[in-house]
């Protein structure tokens, strides 16, 4: 792995609940930190919609340096287009984490 390669600044945001002006729960997702990553794709194919729910099999695993507060309810935003995090999988020297992704379709 070259670090020489992380060419994306993205963020990491953290979910919160809050509520509406009607009283009804929302979950948001604020933004916790910034990181330098790579991104690789993984998968391939057409966006189709699989019970009635539009599908992207176009998958990304972004590598970046380890940071022990990731987890998968987090979301990661790249140029404006919102990620939830599928898995992570530390290297075994944790020095870089595998964050595979998929974007959020809604």
């Amino acid at each position: 792995m070259n670090p020489g390669t992380f060419d994306r600044k993205v963020s990491f945001c953290t979910p919160v609940n809050t509520k509406t002006g009607m009283g009804a729960a929302s979950k948001l997702f604020v933004h916790s930190f910034y990181a330098w990553a790579n991104r690789v794709q993984v998968g391939s194919g057409n966006e189709q919609y699989i019970n009635d729910r539009l599908v992207s099999p176009y998958n990304y695993k972004y590598q970046v340096h380890y940071k022990s507060g990731i987890n998968e309810t987090m979301r990661i935003i790249d140029n404006s287009v919102s990620y939830n995090i599928l898995s992570i999988t530390p290297d075994e020297r944790k020095i870089f984490l595998d964050v595979f992704v998929e974007k959020v379709m809604e």
